[in-house]
């Protein structure tokens, strides 16, 4: 269940007055209306990162690399686009602060969820989502699923502040909700696992993962690419079914949710394809809406190659 302890005690003085500041100017912000949000916010945001050029170099090798059939004005366009989807993770990220189950309506609605708690009642699952619009709204699914535990993974930040306001924006929005680092998923797991309530994992797993020998490699948009699988190993271990969060932007700040099965907890697969039914679902709704996904990042800093030279072996899977 979400921290009551306090989460912000190792903090040094000057950083805990800096988060306070950060905290009531997000807050603040969260209380303004939507026209306000998405009608300047959001414009003054976007404006901003393009006059930065926010890793627009990355940005934009990624767009080309995996969209080779489309022009430069093409990949231009969309990068402009993303900026925009960029500015509203950042307005939607703040306003969280003020965010409450009153608002559900407001920021989203999923697709069938009665029908999906009914379903899984009894049973734990893992929902694997992607940096796809704004994916902060993902655990609000503990909103609709008030009995379940939900695990909100995430990948621990460089900025102590960041940081910790970000455990605090999750943990605050519903009391359901743990806040658990990436290298504690299991460990969390197996020590809260009960017969007595659901426990949903939150994986967010398009992240380029640390390179190893094993490393599979996955045909995903055009390029050999490696996937987080901690969410298919915690699957197959424990016998539980996956979802894939498909989104799907209704308007600035909205979105309409659904869960796609993946896996249904018995089915006998082999190695690795849980996590290629993922990426291929992935790139299915990245094509759909590519200005939604986070280009920015550095996804592909990996390759066979570099594995090759490293380790002196590659696996190259077949989709």
């Amino acid at each position: 269940m979400s921290q009551t302890t306090n989460i912000h005690s190792d903090l040094v003085w000057y950083k805990r007055i800096a988060l306070e500041i950060l905290w009531c100017v997000c807050y603040l912000l969260g209380c303004t209306p939507r026209w306000f949000r998405f009608g300047v916010m959001m414009p003054f945001f976007s404006c901003l990162l393009r006059l930065v050029g926010y890793r627009k170099k990355v940005v934009i090798k990624n767009l080309t690399n995996s969209f080779p059939e489309k022009s430069e004005a093409e990949i231009q366009a969309l990068a402009r686009n993303f900026y925009d989807t960029l500015a509203e993770v950042v307005v939607t990220t703040i306003c969280l602060a003020a965010a409450s189950p009153k608002q559900a309506n407001e920021i989203m609605e999923w697709i069938d969820y009665e029908g999906h708690i009914e379903r899984n009642k009894g049973r734990d699952w893992i929902a694997m989502a992607a940096h796809f619009g704004c994916w902060e709204y993902y655990p609000l699914w503990s909103w609709l699923d008030k009995e379940c535990a939900f695990m909100s993974v995430y990948h621990t930040l460089r900025s102590d502040v960041f940081e910790h306001f970000y455990r605090r924006m999750r943990s605050r929005l519903a009391p359901n909700i743990s806040i658990v680092p990436m290298k504690d998923t299991l460990r969390h797991y197996i020590r809260n696992r009960s017969k007595e309530h659901t426990t949903v994992i939150g994986l967010i797993s398009d992240q380029s993962p640390i390179l190893r020998v094993d490393s599979q490699w996955i045909d995903f948009l055009n390029q050999k690419t490696t996937f987080i699988e901690g969410g298919e190993r915690i699957a197959m271990k424990f016998g539980i079914p996956v979802y894939f969060v498909d989104a799907v932007r209704r308007k600035p700040g909205n979105y309409r949710m659904q869960l796609i099965e993946l896996y249904d907890g018995k089915e006998s697969v082999e190695e690795g394809e849980i996590t290629r039914r993922y990426a291929e679902a992935l790139e299915k709704m990245i094509r759909r809406s590519p200005e939604l996904w986070m280009w920015s990042h550095r996804r592909w800093k990996h390759s066979p190659e570099i594995q090759l030279k490293r380790f002196g072996t590659t696996t190259l899977t077949e989709n």
